[in-house]
């Protein structure tokens, strides 16, 4: 029995040794992981806040190597771009201040000065902007649509599942990337919506860690549920990480935001996980004008 004992022991500890060096490159390799990040604001209290150098630092110490950056006003974003024209991606905001983001649909104005402002020629896409089921039907989400188009852009929507599904109805050809995996964060709702739409809708997870760790006071799991873990690998052509500074204490809190994002990204299949960290984003933003 004490023999038996011994040779458990024995096999537990050559397991150990073999298994601990692997542990440990997989934890180095996910810390040393780049991130696109396809979510951030830098408006007009964040200008306050930090300079572009600060930004830059906070990006480097947390390796992310590009950003999609938009802001209220868009000031900063052409700020920061000006600052890091081959790290930063520069999309439009619609909003003049952010009080318009209740009726900006409303407003007939937006259109004009949308187009005016795309003719600097800087800009890759159209958002963020927040609109909901109840008002699909805007004319001013139409011209928004039908401007994307026009200019070859991508459409960066808060919004509901109705909201991507008037957009691919008025746009079949037209990319857009919905924000924090829309107001329904479920993975067989998003299963669906994807379904629906299984060309150029991309989604990024800002926001969302708390719920992909089970932190957040919904679960008791703490990491990917195996519903998440497939749906992601599943469609891990379409997803994409993001932090999502919308207020100045974001910024200040991005590294242990950055930290939760990796520690679910960690739970999936390496090549996924680089898919969804960075690969995805370098796909869409970068490849299309030939940089590395």
């Amino acid at each position: 029995m004490r023999r038996r004992g011994l040779k458990w022991a024995g096999l537990m500890s050559l397991l150990c040794i073999f298994s601990s060096p692997v542990s440990a490159q997989t934890s180095q390799a996910n810390e040393e992981m780049p991130i696109f990040d396809s979510h951030l604001h830098y408006g007009g209290e964040d200008t306050k806040a930090f300079t572009p150098e600060q930004i830059m630092a906070i990006f480097d110490r947390n390796r992310v190597t590009h950003a999609l950056i938009s802001s209220t006003p868009n000031d900063g974003t052409e700020a920061l771009y000006r600052y890091a024209p081959d790290r930063i991606i520069p999309f439009l905001g619609v909003y003049e201040t952010l009080k318009d983001k209740r009726d900006w649909m409303h407003d007939e104005s937006v259109l004009p000065k949308v187009e005016l402002a795309l003719k600097k020629g800087i800009y890759r896409g159209i958002g963020e902007f927040h609109i909901f089921a109840q008002d699909r039907h805007s004319p001013v989400l139409k011209g928004i649509v039908k401007l994307a188009q026009k200019h070859g852009l991508m459409l960066q929507a808060h919004g509901d599942a109705e909201i991507i599904d008037e957009i691919f109805s008025m746009a079949p050809d037209v990319t857009v990337l919905w924000a924090h995996m829309g107001t329904r964060p479920q993975p067989d709702f998003l299963r669906q919506v994807l379904q629906r739409h299984p060309h150029n809708l991309y989604i990024d997870t800002s926001v969302r860690d708390t719920l992909l760790l089970g932190t957040d006071g919904y679960s008791d799991h703490r990491g990917l549920t195996p519903e998440w873990k497939r749906l992601f690998i599943d469609y891990q052509d379409r997803f994409m990480v993001a932090v999502d500074t919308f207020s100045v204490n974001r910024w200040k809190t991005f590294d242990s935001v950055v930290t939760d994002i990796r520690e679910w990204l960690s739970q999936l299949p390496e090549p996924v996980a680089r898919k969804l960290a960075y690969e995805n984003a370098q796909r869409l933003f970068l490849n299309k004008q030939g940089r590395e």
